[in-house]
């Protein structure tokens, strides 16, 4: 069973929806950069993107692009992860009652600090009435997604979906984590991925995906059975699968940050600017470790 990704969408550190960032990526130099907005105007009206955090709006204005390029404007399923959720309001949230109590707090922050309000705005704005689901185990948070919505392609429950990573960071947050060590030395910033799949090929398919496996507490030895394994299934020897270098030092570091390793992947593969088969392995912590195995259509 495989799963095809027929469009793909990103706010970044580098320039919003598009894919310049392939040929004339922007260097930052600073430990921590937050994303670069995308003009929102063609996606949310004014009265409604005032009352959103700025995660909400990335999720929408990425989920409606991908919507709109794969021709698929209501999906089987709405699938997020998300390591921090809408920490901003959260944030906010909790400033207010500490500073002015509870008789005054607004409603709006908590409303929309909950982490699965980004796939419930995804849902609203698309008006899609499917499976809808929000994952959020910290570096783990997009592959949990997409293994669900792999899952649900397997069962034959679904036809398509739509998978996103979302993570927003803030000043705060990050000055706590960089005092515990927490970030490798890369630009820490935020994420905002969109893909849309299918159980379909089409000439405009992107990426194919092959398997999508999460374990936990493996050591080398258990990993390397998992990948052999894998690639006996596929009928691919293991020396035919890639794994490419780390998109961190472009697009910065983040909990859901493997959702721009599948995003770059599948738009170089869309190039022809790729190898045929690519393995996307991520270790969080010594803990969690998930294997992505795409291809060409």
């Amino acid at each position: 069973m495989s799963a095809y990704i027929q469009a793909a969408a990103q706010i970044s550190i580098q320039k919003p929806l598009s894919d310049e960032w392939l040929t004339d990526p922007l260097v930052y130099e600073e430990p921590f950069r937050r994303a670069i907005e995308a003009d929102y105007k063609p996606f949310i009206d004014p009265v409604s993107s005032r009352r959103m955090g700025k995660i909400l709006k990335r999720a929408i204005a990425t989920a409606a692009t991908v919507a709109g390029e794969s021709g698929i404007s209501s999906p089987d399923a709405i699938i997020c992860g998300t390591g921090l959720g809408c920490i901003e309001n959260t944030e906010k949230f909790l400033s207010a009652m500490v500073n002015e109590g509870e008789s005054f707090l607004q409603p709006t922050h908590f409303i929309n600090s909950t982490h699965n309000t980004i796939s419930s705005h995804i849902a609203v704005y698309l008006k899609c009435n499917g499976y809808n689901s929000t994952y959020v185990h910290l570096g783990v948070s997009f592959e949990c997604a997409l293994l669900d919505a792999f899952m649900q392609f397997q069962l034959g429950r679904i036809r398509s979906a739509l998978v996103g990573g979302h993570d927003e960071m803030t000043s705060d947050y990050f000055n706590m984590l960089d005092r515990i060590g927490f970030w490798e030395g890369k630009v820490a910033s935020e994420c905002a991925v969109s893909f849309m799949i299918s159980d379909t090929a089409t000439p405009a398919s992107m990426a194919r995906i092959r398997e999508v496996i999460l374990l936990h507490n493996p050591g080398k030895e258990r990993i390397e059975e998992a990948i052999n394994t894998t690639c006996k299934k596929l009928g691919i020897p293991r020396q035919e699968w890639v794994s490419p270098p780390s998109v961190k030092p472009v697009f910065g570091e983040s909990f859901t940050e493997p959702a721009y390793e599948l995003y770059a992947a599948a738009v170089r593969m869309k190039k022809n600017i790729s190898p045929d088969n690519v393995l996307l392995i991520n270790n969080h912590q010594d803990r969690e470790t998930s294997l992505i195995f795409i291809s060409k259509c």
